[in-house]
């Protein structure tokens, strides 16, 4: 290999020692021509190799520093990302907090109007049941008073016409609270809030509350026989828990 290396470069300097026609489109000889070198040609070819080693290194320089910029880029991307999903992981945390909070808001809402319809039902009921009762006994003068001037008759006519006024002004009410209580149970309905049925089922520690016990002889052990706090569900979730009374077997 070595012997190929030298005898290459002694044909290499005897080319260049030889004397060579100059082609045409060199125009005229030169007037002097410096001396050929080779000592002087193989410093230059050292010199600029090793330059070449150089620019290399330099080069190679280069490119761990432009992989080191890359890898640090793809981790800065990669942490970028994580804490994109971080953010966007606590903003739809904090959003159904929210949303959960609004809810249990309308629950006490509808516990209101709940209890409003339960009122009109209680005032209905008792001016009907007003209407029934027997007038007070009167004594012989009284009666013939009013039979005299005609004021018994008037005086039951009057008092059927206000119950029927208060209680058809009650009814209505009633069902104006009812339809507005309604349209909330839709509205939570819509969003995949739905009531727990708890009255006459077993005792669910999961989505029930004990909040009291009865002993009863006509209903097993443990079934729920009151509900207090009526409790609802968000989709699979709790919103609420049912307030409930349960049964307790009696002692024999």
């Amino acid at each position: 290999m070595i012997n190929d290396k030298e005898a290459l470069f002694a044909k290499f300097i005897d080319y260049l020692h030889s004397e060579q026609t100059p082609p045409e489109y060199l125009g005229e000889t030169p007037e002097s021509v410096n001396a050929f070198d080779p000592y002087q040609m193989v410093a230059e070819w050292i010199a600029l190799r090793h330059e070449v080693k150089q620019q290399g290194k330099l080069l190679r320089s280069a490119q761990d520093v432009l992989q080191q910029s890359l890898e640090v880029t793809q981790r800065e991307k990669e942490q970028l990302q994580i804490n994109l999903e971080q953010s966007q992981k606590q903003a739809v945390v904090q959003f159904e907090q929210q949303q959960e909070k609004l809810l249990q808001d309308l629950l006490g809402i509808l516990d209101a109007l709940d209890r409003a319809c339960a009122y009109w039902q209680e005032e209905i009921e008792a001016i009907n049941t007003t209407t029934r009762i027997q007038p007070v006994p009167q004594s012989f003068w009284q009666k013939l008073g009013s039979w005299f001037f005609g004021t018994q008759h008037y005086s039951t006519e009057r008092e059927s016409r206000i119950s029927a006024y208060l209680s058809g002004v009650l009814t209505s009410n009633q069902q104006g609270v009812e339809l507005i209580r309604r349209s909330l149970l839709e509205v939570l309905r819509q969003r995949r809030v739905v009531p727990i049925v708890a009255l006459l089922k077993s005792f669910d520690s999961r989505t029930m509350y004990a909040v009291g016990s009865e002993q009863r002889a006509d209903v097993a052990d443990n079934i729920v026989v009151q509900e207090v706090v009526r409790g609802y569900l968000w989709g699979e979730r709790v919103l609420r828990e049912a307030q409930v009374i349960v049964a307790r077997a009696t002692n024999d």
